[in-house]
């Protein structure tokens, strides 16, 4: 049987502060939680996913599951082809696109098409026992963090180490790093990820910074290793795929961008980040 369908059209581009991890966020607090989504394959399109590179779309594919979606599924484009090609030898762009199959003109959603402003988006996280809890970081009350962790299968790509590394060096030429008290996670989702990441001198970033970096695996997603809380009364910024009570150790867990993580584990607090947050809350204290 071919599941039903319910379409996302995605028009402008994400605040320098975003990630699609909010974009995700944002349709679980929505169409998740009023259960559009259930069963059906989550399909995005639109003239907005051209600004999402193939490795943020696929965050948006990868959390279908929480929104209790059957699959997710991109439209291909030349920004697709040309990254797949960069990966298979043999291939041009061109012989990937000839690949690609789209809808049909005037095709029917049983879940409808939704239009998605990514310039609208907002840093989310969810709050603590369900995916579709979501909040707007700036709502939150003030919430002190244990634990900061960076990985899982969601995000632990090269873009996620990408934004890791952003927040974590800007932190640094501000004269800062992880706060005291707080303990942050990078797990690389692949040897190869972890090969990019060193090759950008990312590591010697995070060790200034104070970051605990694990090999690539499985992780706190599933409740192991380093970044699964130990007590109920730990509180954890993680930018995993679902926070359901009891999955990543027994304390309070948040879900939060790449971008948001990094940012909350040098601020010790939940903290949407913003570019030069931290000169700014320097001069602040200095004043």
């Amino acid at each position: 049987e071919v599941p039903e369908s319910i379409r996302f059209e995605l028009v402008g581009e994400l605040d320098p502060g975003c990630t699609a991890k909010d974009v995700i966020l944002e349709i679980l607090d929505t169409y998740a939680k009023r259960e559009d989504t259930l069963n059906r394959v989550m399909e995005f399109g639109g003239p907005g996913l051209a600004s999402l590179s193939p490795d943020e779309r696929a965050t948006l594919c990868n959390m279908a599951t929480e929104c209790s979606a059957r699959s997710g599924i991109c439209e291909g484009d030349e920004r697709l082809a040309e990254w797949v090609a960069a990966r298979r030898e043999g291939l041009s762009a061109a012989d990937v696109a000839a690949g690609f199959v789209a809808p049909d003109p005037g095709a029917e959603y049983a879940g409808g098409v939704h239009t998605i402003d990514l310039g609208a988006i907002r840093p989310m996280v969810a709050e603590p026992g369900d995916p579709t809890y979501g909040k707007d970081v700036a709502d939150l009350e003030p919430v002190r963090i244990d634990i900061a962790y960076g990985g899982s299968c969601t995000a632990g790509k090269e873009d996620d180490f990408e934004f890791y590394a952003r927040v974590l060096q800007e932190a640094l030429d501000s004269g800062r790093r992880v706060a005291p008290g707080v303990r942050m996670f990078v797990q690389y989702g692949s040897e190869a990820v972890r090969d990019f990441a060193r090759g950008r001198g990312y590591d010697a970033i995070f060790e200034a910074a104070g970051v605990e970096v694990i090999d690539p695996g499985c992780g706190a997603c599933i409740g192991c290793g380093p970044g699964v809380s130990d007590s109920k009364d730990q509180v954890t910024v993680s930018a995993i795929n679902r926070n359901f009570n009891g999955r990543s150790g027994p304390g309070k867990l948040y879900l939060a961008s790449p971008l948001t993580v990094a940012a909350s584990a040098v601020m010790g607090t939940i903290s949407a980040y913003r570019p030069g947050m931290f000169a700014e809350a320097m001069a602040t204290a200095d004043a």
